[in-house]
């Protein structure tokens, strides 16, 4: 169903969402055996934090990351740092 207000197309079904954690089994496939390298999502999911935690500490610099691009990496070593491990 299509609602039209002020002139504009409104549909009234749930638009497709953004995932902003990843799915329980990779999350816990990372907290087990982590990567040497982690993007932002696996990297939070290893801190258990939310990204958007993860990277509010990376633009504080408490936590070191990298640029690739648009990507920002984080070394394993990086976030034990943080972590004090």
């Amino acid at each position: 169903m299509v609602i039209v207000f002020l002139g504009v197309q409104h549909s009234t079904t749930m638009p497709n969402k953004t995932c902003y954690r990843l799915p329980p089994e990779r999350a816990d496939q990372i907290r087990t055996s982590p990567p040497v390298v982690m993007t932002v999502m696996e990297a939070a999911a290893y801190l258990a934090c939310s990204p958007r935690k993860l990277r509010d500490l990376i633009q504080s610099r408490k936590i070191k990351s990298a640029r690739v691009g648009a990507k920002i990496l984080c070394r394993r070593e990086w976030l034990d740092a943080f972590l004090g491990v």
